[in-house]
Order: C-alpha cells, then sequence, then structure tokens
C-alpha cells in the first residue's frame, strides 16, 4: 500500500446535495452506501460522497484505489431502482463505481464486495448507513477473515427515524381509540427493530461516528446499549467552498432562505409558509426563496397560491452558493435533523440561522442571539406566531442582523473541511 502511495495524487471534495455529508477516505478504503431516487426526482436524497485524503489538509485530486459501492432499492413491480444520477456525476472519473444486486443479502452481493475488497486491498469501510444491519451483515461475510477495519456513520439523530415519525403523525391524525393503539402497538414494534438493528450495526463496527455529544445518551438508550466506547464525534464539513467570500452587508439583499430537500415527513417546509404568510403583508419588500425540490413541492405551491401570497419564490435544484452570498436570513423548521448541514453553510456566508430545536445538535452550533436564532421545541407543535415575531425582530433591525451575520462566519470556521479531514487521519491512525 506504501509503495502504491508514492506519487499518488492527493484527494478533493466531491459535494452532495442537501445533507451533503462527506466520507473522507484514506488510501485503500472504500464507502458502502445507498442511492435513493424520489419518485422521479433526479438527485439525491442520501449522504455518501468522497473525500479521498492521503495526507492532512491537502486536497488536490482523487488517488485512483478509491473506490464507492452502492446498494439500491427495490421499486414497485419488483424492479430494480437505478442508483440516482448524481451519484455517478459527482463521483470523480478515477474512482471506480460499483452497483450492488439490489439490497438484499445475496451470494452475488457476498461475492462481488469479497472481489473489490481483494481487488483493491481494501483497509477500511466505511458504511454510511449506520442504522439497517443487512449492510453490515453482507460485509461481515464478504470479509471473511481478512482484518478489514469497519466504521458506520449514523446521519441523523438517533434517537427517531422517518418511519417512527411517520407512526407518530398517524397517531396524531387518527381519532379512533383502537385505531390509536393499534399504530402504538406498531410504533413499539418498530422501536424495538430499529434498536436491535443499530446495536447489531454497533456492535460489528470498530468505530460508530455521530454528529454530534448531545447524541450519544440517545443513541446509547435506542440501541439498548451498556458500553458506547466504540462511539465516536464528529460533525460533517462545509463543502461549499466561502474563503474568498467577503461579507459586505450592504450587498445583502431583504431574502428569506430555505435550502434542502423538500418533503413533510421530515423538512416540514409547511412551517415556513405559515409563517410567511404573517409576514409578508408587512414585509413587502422582502422575499423568501426556496432552493430544492421533492414530493411535496407540488402540495407548498398549492399552499402558495391558496394563501395568495406573491413573494415565494420555487427556485428548484440549483447550486445554493449564489443564494447564500445573496441571502439575509436562513430558515430551517424540520421536525429532526442529525446535523443540518446547510446551516453552517449559510452561516459561512454571512446568513443568519432562524432553526426549530427540534434536534440537540443545533445547541451544538448555535448561540441563540449571538450569531443565530433558535426557535424553543415545543411538545404541542411548532409555534407559528413566536417564530413570526423572531423573524420580525431580526427584518425590522437592520444592524442585528449585520452583528449576527458576521458572529455567523466566525463560528462557522469550526467546521472548515480542513478541521474536519484532520479528525479522520486521526481516526484512520487509531484504527
Amino acid at each position: 500500500l506504501a509503495e502504491q502511495l508514492a506519487g499518488v495524487p492527493q484527494g478533493a471534495v466531491a459535494p452532495g446535495f442537501g445533507g451533503r455529508a462527506l466520507c473522507p477516505l484514506e488510501a485503500g478504503a472504500v464507502a458502502l452506501g445507498v442511492a435513493v431516487e424520489q419518485a422521479s426526482l433526479d438527485y439525491l436524497d442520501f449522504r455518501v460522497l468522497l473525500l479521498p485524503v492521503v495526507q492532512p489538509g491537502e486536497l488536490i485530486q482523487v488517488a485512483p484505489h478509491l473506490v464507492q459501492i452502492a446498494t439500491h432499492p427495490v421499486g414497485q413491480g419488483g424492479a430494480v431502482n437505478p442508483p440516482a444520477r448524481l451519484m455517478k456525476e459527482r463521483l470523480p472519473e478515477d474512482i471506480p463505481f460499483y452497483v450492488l444486486d439490489g439490497f438484499h443479502y445475496s451470494r452475488k452481493n457476498i461475492k462481488m464486495i469479497r472481489n473489490i475488497l481483494e481487488k483493491h486491498r481494501i483497509k477500511v469501510v466505511i458504511n454510511q448507513w449506520g442504522l439497517p444491519y443487512l449492510p453490515i451483515l453482507v460485509l461481515r461475510k464478504a470479509c471473511g477473515k481478512q482484518n478489514i477495519k469497519i466504521v458506520s456513520v449514523y446521519h441523523n439523530d438517533p434517537g427517531t427515524n422517518a418511519r417512527l415519525k411517520i407512526v407518530e403523525e398517524q397517531i396524531k391524525q387518527v381519532a379512533g381509540k383502537w385505531c390509536k393503539i393499534i399504530l402504538k402497538i406498531k410504533w413499539h414494534i418498530f422501536r424495538i427493530a430499529t434498536g436491535v438493528s443499530m446495536h447489531y450495526v454497533y456492535n460489528y463496527s470498530d468505530r460508530y461516528m455521530l454528529l454530534s455529544q448531545s447524541f450519544v445518551s440517545s443513541f446509547k438508550r435506542f440501541a439498548y446499549l451498556t458500553k458506547n466506547d466504540k462511539v465516536q464525534i464528529l460533525p460533517n464539513p462545509i463543502t461549499i467552498p466561502s474563503s474568498d467570500f467577503i461579507f459586505d452587508f450592504l450587498q445583502k439583499r431583504k431574502e428569506v432562505l430555505y435550502v434542502g430537500r423538500i418533503d413533510e415527513n421530515q423538512k416540514r417546509i409547511h412551517r415556513i409558509i405559515d409563517t410567511w404568510a404573517l409576514l409578508e403583508a408587512s414585509f413587502p419588500d422582502w422575499k423568501l426563496i426556496i432552493v430544492g425540490d421533492g414530493v411535496e413541492k407540488r402540495n407548498l405551491v398549492g399552499k402558495v397560491i391558496q394563501l395568495k401570497l406573491n413573494n415565494v419564490v420555487f427556485e428548484g435544484f440549483q447550486n445554493p452558493s449564489l443564494y447564500y452570498k445573496r441571502a439575509s436570513i436562513l430558515m430551517l423548521t424540520s421536525e429532526y435533523e442529525g446535523f443540518g448541514l446547510v446551516v453552517v453553510e449559510a452561516m459561512s456566508f454571512g446568513v443568519i440561522p432562524v432553526v426549530y430545536g427540534s434536534y440537540s445538535a443545533v445547541y451544538d452550533i448555535i448561540s441563540d442571539g449571538v450569531d443565530g436564532v433558535i426557535l424553543p421545541y415545543n411538545k404541542k407543535g411548532y409555534d407559528t406566531e413566536f417564530a413570526t415575531e423572531k423573524m420580525k425582530e431580526l427584518m425590522l433591525d437592520a444592524d442585528k442582523r449585520n452583528n449576527l451575520a458576521q458572529a455567523a462566519i466566525i463560528t462557522s470556521k469550526r467546521y472548515s473541511v480542513e478541521s474536519i479531514v484532520d479528525s479522520w487521519n486521526k481516526l484512520f491512525a487509531k484504527l
């Protein structure tokens, strides 16, 4: 491996969309992940992209012996969905890309992974899907007696997941007593199943990565663990370059921004629309800009038309850099998050984050009233009127926006690529 490294160029970032979580890899490492396409949309709803690094802090070109493996799910009628187009487009050409035979345990998948591990002399596998047991089960079988280290990563709040949230919403909506009881039983079954699955992944990983120290206790409880000595904390890096950005408050437009996937289960962008509906008449010179796409977009467009809102713009899937440079405020009202990378991305461009405090990691990032605004989590649900008042305070006070924006830029530097790469390299050295 050392001989192979001689003369090999260094690694470069391949940024993703939405979560944009990066998986840094040294030479001789492989990322095992999943590509998911939402309906007919052509973007990724996952987090598997590579940042190969040979020496800390050096980001030039990609080493050719790094590998990415993607599984793809079975769609309607049993047909296998191909990996999302951007999965391949955003991966450097000299990194081999393999697609397994569906998301299931099979001799074919085991053999294919084993051949990849042996061909590329893989020493470390980074499992980017830290919840389901199946990738680890297949991987363990493929590894056999080889001394290969496994690092599993969980990119969300380990105390919940999409499946549980769906059932929770169903419980809120049904009226019948027995329906509620059945749904609660269903919730507990899902809760046990996902907890046991995470327990399995943790047991057979050499390290298990979480995005925030605040997640450790909930992860330990959720995954039925007695010890958590393999847990390591590492936030996501800012993957959109902002080093050449020069903050000028006078260049900031009166724009409120949302960036990310448009879905109901997690992102709850309708909350932003509801808040904006109480603001627009009082702030006719401001606009709400929504950058992103997703299955819920049609419903949101209909909601905007129904509410007769004139200053809401849907931009679709775009590179958010231009919008960060000119926007004043970012809103994120998700029901749950792992880290919320768009928050620190926006902060690096002097965009003030206004974030619903539904996940504990946001308190690691934002100091409320200093470099952003945290809307306190309410068990009864998102408080639209309170959010509206906090937004009004910012939108009316230019001096406050200027101060918070400059403080946000300083805070964002903790999440630079160089800093996170250094942490990954230290991890690899300990494996």
